[in-house]
């Protein structure tokens, strides 16, 4: 299995676990947008993950798999606060604040200089969701950036 298909049935997979339609799936050249270090977003507007297609073909697959949980975290988020449905009120307004209002990672990857991103509550969701997860399926720990461990091990 080559590394586009882990990045497809990842999705699929943590689509169907978290009972949620498939999102769009689909790749970019990163020298189309402006931070090259993204590895893959979910466009909420779309309900889409892109992955970017040259980290995907040099990467080692699990790095592939996490980003593909992550990012399906956040298209059952988009779902949720879609359908107002599956987490409590205060959860989908918080969400939905974040969504539309959302702080970009700065470019620079480091937990410093994106302090403010890594502290949103749809990050801190993703990020556990896909650190559990991530551990649960492979035995594998992920990394979860010290300045929200405290958050995401509650």
């Amino acid at each position: 299995m080559n590394n586009y298909e882990v990045a497809i049935n990842g999705v699929k997979i943590v689509a169907k676990i978290l009972n949620i339609p498939e999102p769009q799936i689909s790749f970019f050249d990163p020298e189309e947008v402006s931070n090259r270090e993204i590895t893959g977003m979910y466009l909420f507007e779309s309900d889409e993950i892109i992955f970017n297609e040259e980290w995907v073909e040099k990467s080692p697959w699990i790095e592939v798999i996490i980003t593909a949980f992550h990012e399906t975290r956040h298209a059952y988020q988009g779902y949720c606060i879609r359908t107002k449905s599956m987490e409590s009120t205060d959860t989908l307004d918080k969400w939905e604040y974040e969504t539309l209002n959302y702080i970009k990672p700065s470019g620079n990857n480091n937990e410093i200089d994106d302090i403010a991103y890594l502290n949103q509550e749809i990050e801190i969701d993703a990020i556990g969701f896909t650190h559990h997860k991530i551990f649960e399926f492979f035995e594998v720990k992920t990394i979860v950036p010290s300045v929200i461990k405290d958050k995401v091990f509650v």
